[in-house]
């Protein structure tokens, strides 16, 4: 997620003021450093229960400074969760619950990925045509994110009786009434002709997991609508979507076992993924290893993604063999 400013009154030192006593207002004010102590203002006790002790430590900002197209983030301050949330968002209580739930697979040991091309992509690829690290901080983050949601949203739509249809509809019928799509960052409008594919068809798969059926439709039709290639970018769209496997649970009842499990099965979805997107490399996403120091104050586990040019990859005994002079620099994304 990409952050705002950080509100002022966190790490403030005046004297005889701490957060505990910023006073609650209206929880539809739009003051951007209104902070909540607790999130009760928002969720029933019974729903709380759910969430488990992160609800007693996460606080809600609202933010009227985040731009319109960014519902929330979250973030971690002094140790300190937040749920940043725009007050424009269309449903206050899924923002927060979703930036909640974000903190809650780091906090679980959900990996952050750290990518790197070893090799040079070879002819053909359609990697050559954008820049990797765009490629990594624009649409491989957007798919990770998908597969995270995918593991929260159904027990969200349970439990709390919302989802992310509040948010998705109004995003892509705005990208429909504007005849035009983002390209998460690798290309413009009339960029590398399998660049553009690859993305629209990201955008097909984003919508067929969070889009209202009605808006899946009149998104389908308009890319078959503005694109020559529109049937082939559905086509791939909905191969991408059937590789992300959404499971409805409650992740604080899972045993260790089963947690490392299914962050193993969203690494699963993730290698599928970049497989079926046809970069004319070699992907290997590597096991959840700990890191050092968090990142970003948050992730304290990373996972390796690396791509492999044919003419760099050997086996082995302890696995892949490369030159180290023929690889990029890392990117380190959560």
């Amino acid at each position: 997620k990409f952050a705002a400013c950080l509100p002022r009154c966190f790490g403030g030192k005046r004297p005889g003021k701490s957060i505990t006593d910023v006073p609650l207002k209206d929880i539809n004010s739009d003051n951007r450093n209104h902070i909540h102590r607790k999130l009760a203002d928002y969720f029933k006790p019974e729903e709380l229960r759910v969430l488990g002790d992160l609800a007693n430590r996460v606080r809600v900002v609202i933010d009227s400074s985040l731009p319109d197209t960014l519902h929330g983030t979250s973030r971690v301050t002094f140790g300190v969760p937040l749920a940043v949330v725009n007050p424009k968002a269309p449903d206050r209580r899924y923002v927060i619950l979703h930036e909640l739930m974000h903190h809650q697979l780091d906090e679980l040991g959900c990996p952050s990925l750290c990518c790197t091309v070893k090799g040079v992509e070879p002819q053909g690829s359609w990697l050559r045509h954008t820049k990797f690290q765009n490629f990594v901080r624009g649409l491989l983050v957007q798919i990770w994110e998908l597969i995270q949601h995918s593991r929260f949203n159904p027990m969200l739509k349970r439990v709390f009786h919302c989802g992310p249809e509040s948010a998705r509809d109004g995003e892509y019928r705005r990208y429909i009434a504007q005849s035009a799509l983002p390209m998460y960052g690798m290309c413009g409008q009339q960029g590398n002709l399998t660049v553009r594919k690859v993305a629209v068809a990201s955008h097909v798969c984003t919508c067929l997991l969070e889009a209202s059926p009605e808006v899946q439709g009149e998104f389908k039709a308009f890319v078959r609508q503005k694109f020559a290639q529109g049937a082939e970018m559905i086509a791939l769209g909905e191969k991408m979507f059937t590789q992300v496997l959404p499971c409805d649970v409650e992740l604080l009842q899972l045993s260790r076992e089963d947690m490392d499990k299914l962050i193993g099965d969203m690494l699963a979805n993730l290698q599928s993924i970049l497989t079926t997107l046809g970069t004319g490399m070699m992907v290997s996403v590597g096991p959840v290893k700990p890191l050092k120091e968090k990142f970003n104050g948050r992730c304290t586990t990373v996972s390796e993604v690396d791509f492999y040019s044919a003419s760099t990859v050997s086996v082995n005994a302890g696995g892949f063999g490369t030159s180290p002079t023929s690889q990029s620099a890392p990117s380190l994304v959560n």
